[in-house]
Formats: C-alpha cells, sequence, structure tokens
C-alpha cells in the first residue's frame, strides 16, 4: 500500500508488533502490584486477569507454561506481586502484561525485608563459620526453646527420650508465631548459661514466610550470636530458611532433626560401646592366661630338664606358688569388670522412662485424692442449695398460682360482644369491596374508556401519558400497543411522523 506522497505504510499488524516490542525494550521486566479481578481460565490451561488498584487496571496474560511452574493460586480479589514484560496483543491491539510469575504482596515485601537483612548481618559477620561453637558429643543437659504443644515440640521429646533417655531436658515456652513471639524468643535466648546447658535446641514447625518471621527478628539473631551455649536450630521443613538458622552453631532440616544433632551418641550406642569393651577386656584376660599358661608349660619342661629330684619338686612348688597369685589376680580383675559392668547396667536401669513414669504417677496420687475430696464437698453443698430452691419454689407456686387464676378469669372476653364486633366488621368489608369495584378500571371501560398498553414487552407497560409512547419507541420509531376494552383487545402499532410534525398512531 502507497499513500499519496509515496512513502510506504506500516499495516496495523506491523504497528501493534512494534509497538509491542517497543514497550518490552523499554520497560523491560516489570513488577507490578496490584488486585486480581475478572480471573478466567482457558480450556488451553492459559489464565486471563486484571490487575486492578484504586484508579485503574491493567490487563494481564498468564500462559500456561508459566502457571504450571507457579505455586501460588489465583485468588479473586487477593492483592499479589506479578513479574512479567509488558506487551500489545496483535489481533485486538490492547495493552497488556505477560506474566510470568505471581506471589502474594505480602510474601514479597517479606522476602525482600529479608534479604535485605540477611546482607546486612552477613557484612558484620554475624553468619560466619568460625564464630560457630562445636556442640557437645554427650550432653548432660539440653534446653528446648519452643512451643509447648504442637507436633515440634511433641517429636523432639519423642527423639530425645529414644536416643538419650539419660539427658535432662529442660524446656522454655513460648509462642513462635505472633507480634509478641520474638520478645519471648529473646528472653528465652537471655536465659541459658554455659554452666546450666550444655546445648539448646530452638525449633519450630513448617509454615509461610509470614509465619516464620519472629526467627527473623534481628534482635534474635544477636542474641543467638552473643550465647554462651552451643545453639542448634530445627525451624520449619528442608526448604525454610530463617536468620536464626544461619546464625546458629548447627542448623537441621527439621525438629526431628536437631534432636539427632543434639544426641549424635545414643543410649545404644553406649550399650554397645560397654558390650565391646567388656568382650575386649575378656579376650585379652583369656589371652594373658593363655601367655602364662605357655609359660608354665615352658618352665615346667625346663625343670623336667634340669635332672635331679629336688630340683623338680622345688619347681613344682614355685610353679604352685606362682600360678595361685597369677589365678587369683586374674579371677579378682574378672570379677571387678563383671562388677563395673552390672554398675552401669543398673544405672541404666534406674534412667529407664519406666521409673519417671513410676515417680510421677505416686506424685499426682495426692492431688489426684484432694481432687475428689473437693468435687465431693462441691456436690454436697450444690444438692443442698437444689433442695433449698424447689422448696422456695413450691412455696411460690402455691402463693402465685390462685393469683393468677384470679387474674386470668377476669381478663376473659364476652363473646356475645365478639360475635357483635365481627358482624359489624364483615357488613363494613362488604362495603368497602362494593366500593372499590365501582372504581376499579373495568366499571370505566364500561363507560366507553379503552387502556392502552405495550404489547411486546411482559408484562406489558400501562401509558398513562402520551409522552411516554416516544420515550418507549424502538430506533425505526415504531412502538406496539394493545388497546383494552371492556369487550376484548385490539393490536395497533404506533409511528412516528415522517415530516418532522407531532407524533401520530396507525393501525
Amino acid at each position: 500500500m502507497s499513500s499519496p506522497t509515496g512513502s510506504t505504510a506500516l499495516s496495523v499488524t506491523q504497528i501493534n508488533k512494534q509497538a509491542g516490542n517497543l514497550l518490552g525494550e523499554v520497560f523491560g521486566l516489570v513488577e507490578v502490584i496490584g488486585e486480581i479481578s475478572e480471573h478466567k481460565r482457558a480450556a488451553s490451561g492459559h489464565h486471563y486477569f486484571a490487575l486492578k488498584d484504586e484508579r485503574s487496571q491493567l490487563r494481564c496474560a498468564f500462559f500456561r507454561g508459566n502457571a504450571m511452574r507457579n505455586t501460588h493460586p489465583l485468588r479473586e480479589g487477593e492483592e499479589v506481586v506479578v513479574t512479567g514484560r509488558l506487551g500489545i496483543y496483535t489481533e485486538r491491539g490492547a495493552y497488556q502484561l505477560i506474566v510470568q510469575s505471581i506471589a502474594p504482596a505480602g510474601e514479597g515485601r517479606l522476602a525482600a525485608e529479608f534479604e535485605r537483612l540477611k546482607q546486612r548481618l552477613l557484612v558484620e559477620g554475624l553468619f560466619a563459620a568460625e564464630h560457630k561453637q562445636e556442640t557437645p558429643v554427650l550432653p548432660r543437659h539440653i534446653a528446648v526453646i519452643s512451643s509447648d504443644t504442637g507436633a515440634a515440640i511433641h517429636d523432639v521429646r519423642v527423639t530425645l527420650a529414644r536416643r538419650l533417655p539419660l539427658a535432662r531436658v529442660t524446656l522454655f515456652p513460648v509462642r513462635v508465631q505472633g507480634s509478641e513471639s520474638a520478645g519471648e524468643l529473646r528472653q528465652a535466648v537471655s536465659q541459658l548459661t554455659s554452666d546450666g546447658f550444655d546445648v539448646a535446641l530452638i525449633v519450630r514447625g513448617g509454615g509461610s514466610l509470614s509465619d516464620l518471621w519472629s526467627f527473623n527478628d534481628e534482635t534474635l539473631v544477636r542474641a543467638l550470636y552473643d550465647c554462651p551455649v552451643p545453639v542448634i536450630s530445627g525451624v520449619g521443613h528442608e526448604t525454610d530458611t530463617t536468620l536464626c538458622d544461619l546464625v546458629a552453631d548447627r542448623r537441621a532440616a527439621t525438629p526431628t532433626g536437631a534432636a539427632e544433632l543434639a544426641t549424635p551418641i545414643t543410649a545404644s550406642d553406649m550399650r554397645q560401646r560397654i558390650g565391646r569393651l567388656a568382650d575386649l577386656a575378656r579376650m585379652r584376660w583369656e589371652g594373658r592366661q593363655q601367655t602364662d599358661s605357655q609359660r608354665l608349660d615352658g618352665l615346667t619342661r625346663r625343670l623336667e630338664r634340669a635332672g635331679p629330684v629336688e630340683q623338680l619338686r622345688f619347681g613344682r612348688y614355685r610353679l604352685a606358688g606362682l600360678s595361685a597369685p597369677l589365678r587369683h589376680g586374674i579371677e579378682r580383675r574378672v570379677a571387678q569388670g563383671r562388677e563395673r559392668a552390672h554398675g552401669l547396667r543398673r544405672r541404666l536401669e534406674g534412667a529407664h522412662p519406666r521409673r519417671r513414669l513410676e515417680a510421677l504417677r505416686e506424685q499426682l496420687v495426692e492431688p489426684a485424692s484432694r481432687l475428689r475430696r473437693g468435687i465431693n464437698a462441691i456436690t454436697v453443698v450444690e444438692r443442698e442449695r437444689v433442695a433449698t430452691l424447689s422448696r422456695h419454689l413450691l412455696v411460690s407456686r402455691e402463693r402465685l398460682v390462685p393469683r393468677w387464676r384470679a387474674r386470668l378469669d377476669a381478663a376473659r372476653p364476652d363473646r356475645r360482644a365478639v360475635e357483635q364486633h365481627l358482624r359489624e366488621e364483615r357488613a363494613r368489608l362488604a362495603g368497602l369491596g362494593r366500593q372499590l369495584e365501582a372504581l376499579g378500571p373495568r366499571q370505566v371501560q364500561k363507560r366507553g374508556y379503552a387502556l392502552v398498553e405495550t404489547r411486546d414487552e411482559s408484562p406489558g407497560v400501562l401509558i398513562k401519558r402520551a409522552a411516554q409512547i416516544g420515550r418507549l419507541a424502538d430506533e425505526t420509531g415504531r412502538l406496539g400497543l394493545t388497546l383494552r376494552f371492556v369487550d376484548g383487545d385490539v393490536a395497533v402499532e404506533w409511528t412516528a411522523a415522517t415530516t418532522g410534525e407531532p407524533l401520530s398512531p396507525s393501525s
């Protein structure tokens, strides 16, 4: 196509494509915050919606490939942060945003704040590896900072009791979510001392970035950095990362993992090690006994080779004197080893959770007895109170029933007066019905009048004034009407005058 001046003009498709390319190059990848509205999902898997604020809106296209990789569902009316490139839909010339990813608006702000705080603390050296402390191999006293309810503390308690029942566990119950949780976490960390605890666990179950935000509190991170006790962090799931995880001396993927890191040597490992030491001691004593026996055999052969009977008898006496102390010494060392093994076994049995449960049951016997006695005393008092109230109610009933029966008899209406009033009202209602019928449209039509209604609408509109007809007519200046007479209806059509004169009907 050539213009009158001879220059080449662009087609609509070309100008739309070039404009779309220019938009993408000028703005590049942008982030837009707004509220989702008019969301529609096509059969192809593409999503189309509008992103709006108080004053304007932006059309968005979220194609299937990017939508399948997006983990956040699209919800009508939710405020989100949309990342994408601006472009133009060529076929319609419509300006739109080609969406690459969507995230909740609150989560996006928190993520940006998390990265900013993380970089600043990283520069200060709070996450440096040389500052991290070694955790003990066999802790005697373990501090746990967590909520006293929920699956996280349950898993930690079960794991510690199973792996190292000898260790003492102290729980610092705190809130792990909400505006006051960060302060409670800092207060719990400030109570940790190196002479009171060997290692500390700070744990919580999984959640969103906003749920775990208390563990990104800057003052809490600095408190963990200055904590004299080695800290193991087990916050959230494996994919969750908080600033507490980065500053802690060791990090676990889950609360259960944190409990396992705190107890690298378990009670089962200790039993196996004691068994191996006992087997090694027995093998060494048996080897020494065999060596001594071989030595005795050698001495015996030397005595036999000496010749004289006296030397042989003397040698036998000497051998007897040497073997007895040796045998006694071996037996004494074996007995000591057995006694030590029995002592270790008794210590393990004494620390078994069953003993602790029995002690706790004994402590609960007296409170339970006091509770039963208190309940019985309250029951007796309440029964007496109910009996007293019942007596008062009976007395009140006997006093009030005659009084109300007399009032009821006095207020009972007169049947004759009621019937007379009903007859008068029925007569008045009949007179009003006759007046209504006389004033109704049917009587007016009998006097020679007709009602005019529109024909193409249901129900028809009653025409009361001539000016209504012009307003109700269609674009062609026509309007179907129905004339209702007392003996039937007549269909007519009204048309506007073509000469510019006042409107006139025609049948």
